[in-house]
């Protein structure tokens, strides 16, 4: 060898392990197992429903709790979303006010949810990692 170059050594052991560090590390692979972790809980914070008002005489048909539904489109998207025709004055971005701070509005819940979801995916990726 000379002053200017340098050999390696690649253990056939440590490769395979590298190796298999690698395809745990697939995208596709680490979230298609993960998106329930975070559509799960998203949707159950979605159906609960406020206490009733006083004097309330609407009868609750629990139709918004029927109508939250997620899928995991492919191992690297997913949707949420409610089918009722009212949802989005009731937890949506045009959320009536007489809703306003009694409904759980969907997409500042959903970002707060994102938001850890993310920081579990990256300790879960540095645990791979480091493996």
């Amino acid at each position: 060898m000379t002053d200017d170059g340098f050999e390696a050594y690649i253990d056939p052991k440590d490769l395979a392990e590298f190796h298999i560090a690698m395809d745990n590390l697939d995208p596709d692979k680490v979230l298609a197992s993960e998106w329930r972790n975070l559509l799960v809980p998203m949707k159950r914070e979605l159906r609960d429903y406020p206490p009733m008002l006083p004097n309330q005489k609407y009868k609750r048909t629990m139709n918004l709790r029927r109508n939250w539904q997620y899928a995991v489109l492919s191992p690297r998207a997913a949707q949420m979303e409610n089918l009722a025709k009212y949802a989005g004055w009731v937890q949506g971005v045009e959320q009536a006010s007489i809703h306003e701070g009694r409904w759980t509005k969907a997409i500042p819940l959903a970002e707060k949810h994102l938001e850890e979801w993310v920081k579990k995916l990256a300790e879960k990726i540095g645990r791979i990692w480091t493996k």
